[in-house]
């Protein structure tokens, strides 16, 4: 499970959270929506122990991070996978070096282990025998991919998701959303998406929860967002489906 507990935090005068208090279950696909600004990819930083709150505690099982070293933050991070907005591969390294990199660094493992591992996770998402490709050869949609088979290559008990499909075009939006549900089916990982398409919420999510001035507005079910008359939440829905 992951448990945040009232987390605060503030970039000099612009307090961009207020107060969140979140319980993501573990296995589950919980997708996070709310307007630009809300605080949205500032709550994903720190589940990862990338910003550090002013206040609040993040519980990866037991473990408060918050309270933790940079080095005991980083044994934990090696339970999580992070597709970043833009992908964030290393365009001097080909594919295979690119997914290759996380185990190389923190493992023991020989090369051609590493190259069958590397080789198990492209078919996973559906891209195999690229390896020797560079990032400079790939579309914004395989960028994506091989991003996520760089994040899966550790075998992590979390994956988080910063806007998979900002970026792409509707057809390919809808495979990265297919991906994310059958790798959350198959691999049985708690996933957290953060994503301002509202078809992803009804595409992958197993709950919902939307920020609103830096704090945890809803919670629940896609079926429950849709079915709800919280005149705030229609008319962010309602604003959605005219952009899309």
């Amino acid at each position: 499970m992951i448990n945040i507990v009232n987390l605060k935090k503030k970039f000099g005068d612009n307090e961009i959270l207020k107060g969140v208090n979140l319980k993501i279950e573990k296995g589950v696909t919980l997708v996070i929506i709310g307007r630009s600004g809300c605080g949205k990819s500032v709550l994903l930083k720190h589940i990862i122990g990338l910003l550090k709150p002013d206040e609040g505690s993040v519980f990866i099982g037991d473990a408060d991070i918050t309270k933790m070293s940079e080095k005991q933050i980083y044994n934990i991070r090696k339970q999580f996978g992070f597709l970043f907005q833009g992908a964030a591969l290393f365009d001097s390294m080909n594919v295979e070096e690119n997914i290759g990199l996380g185990l190389k660094e923190n493992t023991e493992l020989p090369k051609d282990e590493i190259a069958k591992i590397v080789s198990e996770k492209l078919e996973m998402v559906g891209l195999p025998n690229i390896q020797k490709m560079k990032p400079s050869d790939l579309s914004g949609g395989m960028k994506k991919r091989v991003s996520l088979a760089r994040s899966l290559a550790t075998n992590p008990e979390y994956i988080l998701y910063d806007e998979p499909t900002t970026g792409l075009d509707p057809v390919m939006s809808d495979q990265i959303d297919e991906l994310i549900k059958d790798l959350s089916e198959k691999l049985k990982v708690t996933s957290v998406v953060v994503t301002h398409d509202i078809f992803s919420v009804y595409d992958v999510a197993d709950k919902v929860a939307m920020m609103h001035e830096g704090k945890i507005y809803f919670e629940g079910t896609p079926k429950e967002l849709t079915e709800t008359n919280d005149k705030l939440i229609r008319d962010f829905l309602n604003r959605t489906d005219k952009k899309l």
